[in-house]
């Protein structure tokens, strides 16, 4: 068996071998470069690696300076976070309150829109509300809506005249201090195609007349004082892997 040894300028050798069994093979130099020998733990000394252009792997991070072609959510853990969509909304909303028989309201701009790229991914649909009573002693009922459908998966059980509902809000005061309101739901995509979930409203009135209002960032009065601060709401939809 031949062998190749170079000699340290003062001292040590780095001898190169084939194995003993060897086939028939061409080792060629590159025309510029380092090659880089691994030791005997098989640990290479490279701090970083650049393969094609824009695409390092070093210092236990992939980076990539225009994304990651080819990685897919199959690529990913569960509970792995895919994408985040939210919208804010930052204006003021009054909406009357209805009969018991009448349908539910859109809140205007409390609707966000996600376009999953897995179909089997999950969907963690977050709310956060401020709101109001403009009016003595009334209730209100939010429903979670999917592509303009009742999302009937995100509400509890109906009972008698007891509807099923997301959320439920009751106030007693004359004027209502804002409340901040929540509540969260896991939906399955079920597909890729763009998705919109939006939060709807129905708002009691006990006197038969559309005299009370649900306020939405801002507190029942809405009186024009420093001291009146109007704030926000948020949804927020997140992809999960499954």
């Amino acid at each position: 068996m031949s062998k190749i040894r170079l000699h340290g300028s003062s001292s040590g050798y780095t001898e190169i071998a084939p194995v003993a069994a060897s086939g028939n093979n061409t080792l060629t130099l590159p025309n510029d470069g380092t090659i880089i020998s691994k030791d005997s733990n098989g640990a290479v000394g490279v701090t970083s690696i650049t393969v094609g252009t824009g695409v390092t792997i070093g210092d236990g991070r992939l980076t990539a300076s225009s994304g990651i072609v080819g990685l897919t959510s199959t690529g990913l853990p569960s509970g792995s976070i895919i994408q985040v969509v939210s919208a804010t909304k930052t204006d003021v909303t009054s909406i009357q309150g209805v009969s018991s028989g009448s349908g539910y309201t859109a809140i205007p701009s409390l609707a966000v829109t996600i376009k999953p790229i897995s179909a089997t991914s999950k969907i963690l649909i977050t709310c956060n509300m401020a709101a109001s009573n403009s009016k003595v002693d009334y209730a209100v009922n939010f429903r979670l809506y999917k592509a303009g459908s009742h999302l009937t998966g995100a509400s509890g059980t109906a009972s008698s005249n007891r509807e099923a509902v997301w959320i439920n809000l009751r106030q007693t005061q004359s004027t209502g201090d804002r409340q901040s309101i929540s509540n969260q739901y896991l939906d399955t995509a079920g597909g890729t195609s763009a998705i919109t979930y939006q939060v709807y409203v129905k708002v009691e009135d006990q006197t038969g007349s559309p005299n009370k209002y649900l306020r939405i960032n801002t507190n029942g009065s809405d009186g024009d004082y420093w001291y009146n601060g109007r704030s926000s709401s948020t949804i927020t939809a997140m992809e999960i892997a499954a």
